[in-house]
């Protein structure tokens, strides 16, 4: 889905449970763990900041501390200062415009806050973030790593600035058709989308037997009738498509031998760093961000109040968004490891694009922290 598909960077490990991206002063953005998710891990208060509070230098409610680094400078995930002021937080809030995947069940937390949690109107239009950069363009933009990683390379100026859900996927397969390992992927047809979040996936579990993309056959978007015999993809296509699948015939791969989770898809909230530099438009960024940490919480509190307004935007049931949400975590944050998993990424994306894998220290600008710290600023 180029433009409005996404991606993640998996680094193997065991997920953490929110907190403060490195450096951010000590700050807990927020905890993981999600009321209607049976793979959440760790489980922290329920959004709300902690220890180490607003940014260092103090900042104001709603605003970036003075004298504060210009937005997403060098610094990047450990910009201390933040971007620009963001004002006074008084008189109303615009009405705003996000690009994003439509369809995608991650934007639970965005259409919970249009609800009326953000204080105006927010649309949702079709796209990603390179719409941030066309004419007419949108405040912000949602996707994951994959495109980022992708847009950042024309648009230095790209900023990630929140996590609005942290995707788990998986490999359904058929026992019908020879596979019970990882390892009898190999020569298989393989339902996934090349060059998104979801061919990354498989990538880093392909690689655990020793196999890569080249081993296995592309299919098409998985469904009931794609002929697949394997799907690697997102929610809520995957649910839908090991739903068709007899119990006894299906067999799922996840995780590495040892239990732990080889990736996850980042599906963040991006913006330009001329907007985060603008006072006006910073200020309504911060409040959407809160918006979103509010909505965050309440979806780990009780998905219920949420399903009512995907079923229409997804296309499916809400009995298909209950085991779709198994698989997707809203922990109202910047998760810590965000430029950890960029760096990871990055070496497969480059290598993919044929070009140069940029150093952590090119892709450290395009993480700012400071708009989560300014919306949890008390």
């Amino acid at each position: 889905m180029a433009g409005s598909s996404r991606a993640g960077a998996g680094t193997g490990g065991a997920l953490p449970s929110g907190g403060a991206p490195s450096g951010s002063g000590g700050a807990t953005l927020g905890g993981a763990g999600s009321s209607g998710s049976s793979n959440s891990s760790g489980g922290a208060s329920a959004g709300g900041a902690s220890a180490g509070g607003a940014s260092a230098g103090g900042a104001s409610a709603g605003g970036a501390s003075a004298g504060g680094a210009s937005a997403g400078g060098a610094g990047g995930a450990t910009n201390a200062g933040g971007a620009g002021k963001a004002g006074a937080d008084t008189g109303p809030y615009p009405d705003i415009t996000l690009a994003g995947l439509t369809t995608a069940v991650e934007l639970a937390p965005v259409r919970l806050a249009a609800g009326g949690i953000y204080p105006a109107k927010v649309t949702v239009t079709s796209g990603g973030v390179d719409a941030l950069f066309g004419s007419n363009p949108p405040l912000v933009a949602t996707n994951a790593e994959t495109q980022a990683l992708r847009s950042s390379v024309q648009h230095g100026n790209l900023r990630i600035i929140f996590t609005v859900c942290e995707g788990l996927y998986r490999i359904v397969a058929k026992k019908s058709a020879g596979i019970t390992t990882l390892a009898d992927l190999k020569g298989k047809t393989v339902d996934y989308s090349g060059g998104t979040s979801s061919a990354y996936f498989l990538h880093q579990m392909l690689g655990l037997v020793n196999l890569s993309e080249s081993d296995v056959k592309t299919g098409s978007a998985p469904s009931a009738n794609s002929g697949g015999q394997a799907a690697a993809f997102w929610e809520p296509n995957m649910q839908q498509y090991a739903a068709a699948i007899m119990d006894a015939d299906r067999i799922e791969f996840q995780k590495d031998d040892q239990g732990h989770e080889v990736y996850r898809e980042l599906f963040d909230l991006h913006a330009t760093a001329e907007s985060l530099a603008d006072p006006v438009k910073r200020r309504t960024i911060v409040r959407f961000v809160r918006s979103l940490i509010t909505a965050s919480e309440q979806i780990r509190t009780d998905p219920n109040v949420v399903y009512p307004l995907l079923t229409g935007p997804t296309g499916v049931s809400q009995a298909v968004l209950e085991q779709s949400f198994k698989y997707e975590r809203y922990a109202g944050t910047l998760v810590s490891d965000a430029l950890d998993q960029l760096v990871a990424e990055e070496v497969w994306h480059a290598k993919v694009n044929n070009r140069t894998a940029r150093s952590r220290a090119e892709l450290a600008p395009l993480i700012d922290d400071s708009v989560v710290r300014d919306a949890l600023a008390p």
